[in-house]
This record gives C-alpha cells, structure tokens and sequence, in this order.
C-alpha cells in the first residue's frame, strides 16, 4: 500500500482520545451474534507518513457486519482528522508537517461487537524542504484534471497516477520497492531501444518529469474507483537514478456515472437443477448483464435487504475489470458485449447446485465510442 510515503521504523505512543467522527458503515444483520461476532480486518495497523501529509486510506474487509452499524474513529490530535468512509476504506486527512521533528499519533477505530477496539499508529517524518501539493479538478467518473505544485520548482519530479487497488494487490509496502520496480520497467523499455535510462526519461518530459508546476489530464479511467496521485523528486544518470524527495500522495475517487432508469423483468422457471431464466428489458435496446450469484458469494444479498453503494460499485468493478481483461488480450469492446452480454428479449438455461439459493443480478452496460463497456443502470434483482 502506497499510504505509506516515507519509510521508517515502526513506533507508537498512547495518546487520550478524543472522537473527531462518527460515520455510518451499513451492515447485513441485525443485531449481534455473540457466537459469530463481527469481523473487521484492515490492510495496515501502522502509518508512516511524510511531511506533507495527505489524504491518506485505510482498507479494510468485514463479516458478520451489524445492521446499522457504526465506526467510531478516535484521535487526539488536531493534525489528524478523518475525510471520509466508504465501503472499503476509511481515508485519513494528515495535515502537512510544520514541525522540524517527527511527530506520532493513534487512532482508535471501534466497531460494534468488536473486541477490542482497533489501534493504528501514525509516525509522520519532519518538514520536508522539497514537497508537493495536488490540486484535483473537473472530475467526471472516468477522468479527471490534476496540478502538481513542487515547493522546488528547478528540481525534475516524477508527475503520475495510478489505480489504488493495484497499489493494494502489488504487494510493495516501501516507496524505496514501488519506485524501483516502476524504474526497473523503464529500463527495461530503454532497453529495447537501445538507449539509457537517462534518454528514454528524457524523451518522456514533459509527459512524466516535470520541472515547476504541472498540469495532467487524466482520462480513460474506471468509474467509481479510488486512485492515488503521487509525485517524488529524482534525477537521472546513464540506467541510474537518484531520489532527491520522499514520495508525496492523495487519492481521489471517482464516482459512478448516472444511471438511467431502466428495469429489467426477470423469471425463472426450474426443472431439477435446471434454470430457465428468461429476461425481458423492456424499452431498453442495448446490451445488458446477467450474473448470478449463490448464496455463498459475496455479491449474494439476503432478500429484503436493500444493496447497497459498496455492493453496486463492486459488481460494477467486476464487470469493468473483465472487460478491460479481455480487451487487453486484443478483442473490442463490442466483441466483447456480443461474447459476455446480451440485448433484447433472453431465455437462459442455467445448471444450479442443489440446496443452494440464487440471486440473479441484471444491469444495463454500454461502451461509449469504444471504450472499456461500465454499468449504466441499477441493478434488477431475481431470487431463486
């Protein structure tokens, strides 16, 4: 996780906490089953942050949520505050650093039914002489315009953005890893073309170096997810480089487009473990998605439970993933609508286990002049 922008080791000291939020985290149950209480598990219990500061996310994972229920987020210090919840993360907003020594914090995170209570430290570094500020505009679900701002406006920087799941799922835990396996990449290319590492960035300025402020247009990107913007100093020479600032970052997240309005008719007829759904949409002429989801996945929701935000940006991220997967193998967005999709009046024959319930799950998607296809409606929704 890329959260962490400068390196050092771990440390924390116990601080009187003082409540600074209360937000809402919708759960699945009602109340709490003391033989199967709740189950909350973050990416990270300890924060090493830079003096710069940032909007800095916390992921986590829960089962067995409570209905209703709540996080708690607890800190002491004013430098400290919380920016927002959403269903997978709780971001932290670290002000920059005016100190010239490090300065710690805790943070208490409670839950109900969760025992204990859950404690994440944060070591922030001194001021640093050469950071960065972000300013993000003109955000749409798919794009979004960034200025980079160094302090130091004679010194080349690196100026990018990148998905945060893919920080997550990279499995790099220091700047010191992330920046080399990112040159090791560039070198690599330099490579093939037979030049140094010092040519091919210099052919990349003003498209990745900057020196002063910059500004990117950032488009192409994927609805409703998080993406970290992140600068650091460096210099070049021969297949050597050379970091003069610590890693900066803040995250954005991207909304979901508006959804039209469109409903799905959906029945299923069964014969054994056969499924016949038949799916009609209406006044709808484009293409649409049917997933089906048993009783033990994640995307299954009891009936009469109301889905939420997290669980439709999520089968919304799956189709988008798979689809970008497949377009990268070389088809097109329509080869695969025609492949995975389907438009007008459909009877599906599905084999199902025994024993099981389904929920089956139908939305409208639609790739606008080739793009990777999104979702474009809310889900219609078919137990079985």
């Amino acid at each position: 996780m890329f959260k962490r922008i400068s390196m050092f080791a771990e440390r924390a000291t116990m601080l009187t906490a003082l409540c600074f939020a209360l937000l809402s985290a919708g759960g699945c149950e009602s109340g709490i089953d003391p033989n199967n209480p709740p189950k909350v598990t973050f990416d990270t219990y300890s924060l090493n942050i830079d003096g710069g500061g940032g909007d800095i996310p916390i992921y986590y994972s829960i089962s067995n949520p409570v209905k209703g229920g709540e996080f708690e987020v607890i800190c002491a210090e004013e430098w400290v505050s919380l920016k927002e919840i959403t269903s997978s993360t709780i971001v932290l907003h670290i002000e920059a650093s005016d100190s010239n020594e490090e300065r710690f914090a805790m943070v208490t995170i409670k839950y109900p039914g969760l025992e204990p209570s859950v404690k994440v430290t944060i070591l922030q570094d001194k001021q640093i002489l050469n950071k960065f500020a972000f300013e993000v505009s003109n955000v749409t679900y798919k794009s979004c315009t960034v200025k980079y701002k160094p302090l130091d406006k004679n010194h080349p920087y690196m100026a990018n953005i990148i998905d945060a799941e893919y920080f997550k799922q990279s499995g790099v835990l220091q700047e010191q890893a992330f920046v080399e396996a990112e040159m090791s990449n560039y070198r690599a290319l330099a490579e093939r073309n037979n030049m140094t590492l010092e040519e091919l960035m210099g052919r990349v300025q003003p498209q990745l170096i900057y020196t002063g402020d910059a500004e990117r247009q950032f488009v192409g990107m994927q609805p409703g997810a998080t993406y970290v913007i992140y600068s650091y100093g460096i210099t070049f020479s021969g297949n050597s480089y050379e970091l003069t600032t610590p890693m900066h970052t803040t995250a954005v997240e991207l909304p979901m487009p508006e959804m039209y309005d469109v409903s799905f008719n959906i029945n299923c007829k069964m014969s054994g473990t056969t499924a016949t759904i038949s799916v009609n949409p209406g006044d709808w002429t484009g293409y649409y998605s049917v997933q089906i989801a048993p009783d033990d996945s994640l995307y299954y929701i009891e009936p009469g439970t109301q889905m939420t935000e997290g669980a439709i940006k999520s089968l919304a991220t799956k189709f988008y993933t798979n689809a970008r997967n497949v377009m990268k193998g070389g088809a097109s967005a329509e080869q695969f609508l025609r492949a995975n999709c389907y438009t007008g009046f459909r009877s599906l024959d599905v084999q199902l286990q025994s024993g099981k319930k389904y929920m089956i799950i139908v939305f409208a998607v639609e790739s606008k002049d080739g793009e990777i296809p999104i979702m474009r409606s809310m889900p219609s929704i078919f137990y079985i």
